[in-house]
């Protein structure tokens, strides 16, 4: 049985969602930052802990000055 990465708890066929070779729970694949739930394909992830791929991807690990202007130029702390 896989291990979800997040909980490292079995993760059974109706509660996953696959992605890059990882079976995660639905309820474990959250944003690092935002805590947003994520579907597969609509996160980055870094470091083995997924992120939204816009903005919170962008702002913590994307080049300075990401969203600078727009409505993603707000910083994380």
């Amino acid at each position: 049985m896989p291990k979800c990465p997040k909980c490292e708890k079995e993760v059974y066929f109706a509660e996953k969602v696959s992605y890059n070779g990882k079976d995660w729970h639905k309820s474990c694949l959250k944003c690092g930052k935002c805590k947003k739930t994520l579907t597969a394909g609509s996160f980055v992830e870094h470091n083995g802990q997924p992120y939204c791929s816009t903005p919170c991807y962008g702002v913590l690990f994307g080049p300075k000055g990401y969203g600078h202007g727009g409505t993603e130029s707000h910083k994380y702390s």
